[in-house]
């Protein structure tokens, strides 16, 4: 595990938000993006409901099935990073803000990128998971078709967290003009594996083979362990794990006014899944 030796030490701030609706969920960590340019670096851990299926800033909105997703409380929002579609259900999320005047922003994106997925891989490993973080030289592979159409936990980037080789979070970064957005997806149960019950299929694969592929790339908490494994449990072990690999003390401090009336701005534009952002000096 790659070790850190930056003098972004001290105080982060630490916000767990529990379960709200996608749209929130998008906006609370545009918000924290574009309101921290200073400060120190926040790490929020969240989860969502109802469920929803959250589609990269470039997707095409037209490969949701939005009948399907209305009649059974499915949320659709676009996030503010790239990458495809995820079904948000049984998993933990993170968002990790790095405001532009932190030391730590200043590392490459990859390095950025190596170093919170280390400090999960910390935290995770406390619960028993014995996952690393390694270097993967077959990015697409046997999965690229329905890599390209649907599903972000289907592809791959240079280094992912695994367990014997199989994918268990699935993370996006993107740097804006105040600070650098990763946010991602930790499983702790398979739900994610009815992705494709609520897409268009224009393909001859069939949602089952489709499932079935995403089963044989992905790993969820709770096959990991073999146990149920709780939200709360998750949220400890992050603390922890990100205390201890960036030598930070992580102190609670709920949104303040300011950020909870930005997000309530934010969220139409997350409902409507809208690519455009508000605020044209936003730097995508």
């Amino acid at each position: 595990m790659k070790e850190c030796a930056l003098e972004d030490t001290g105080i982060w701030r630490f916000i767990i938000s529990g379960a709200q609706d996608g749209a929130f969920n998008m906006a609370a960590d545009e918000t924290l993006a574009r309101l921290s340019k200073s400060g120190p670096p926040i790490l929020r851990i969240y989860s969502w409901h109802p469920f929803a299926i959250s589609i990269g800033h470039h997707q095409e909105l037209a490969e949701v099935d939005l009948d399907k997703c209305s009649s059974e409380n499915i949320d659709v929002v676009r996030r503010p990073t790239g990458g495809r579609a995820i079904f948000h259900a049984q998993e933990v999320t993170y968002a990790v803000i790095i405001p532009k005047e932190s030391d730590l922003h200043s590392q490459s994106t990859l390095d950025i990128y190596n170093l919170i997925s280390s400090a999960l891989v910390n935290g995770l490993n406390r619960l028993g998971a014995n996952l690393v973080l390694e270097r993967n030289d077959n990015i697409g592979g046997e999965f690229k078709t329905y890599n390209q159409k649907f599903a972000c936990f289907a592809s791959s980037a240079k280094y992912e967290i695994h367990y014997r080789s199989k994918k268990l979070v699935g993370s996006a970064q993107r740097r804006l003009e105040k600070a650098l957005l990763q946010h991602g997806s930790i499983l702790l149960g398979n739900e994610h594996l009815n992705l494709f019950d609520y897409l268009i299929q224009t393909t001859d694969e069939t949602s089952e083979n489709l499932k079935q592929l995403l089963d044989e790339k992905t790993i969820c908490l709770q096959t990991i362990l073999n146990r149920e494994v709780t939200y709360n449990e998750v949220v400890s072990a992050l603390k922890s794990g990100f205390e201890d690999f960036f030598k930070i003390d992580l102190q609670t401090a709920p949104l303040t006014t300011k950020e909870t009336q930005l997000i309530n701005q934010l969220k139409p534009q997350y409902s409507q899944t809208r690519r455009e952002p508000l605020c044209e000096t936003y730097v995508w």
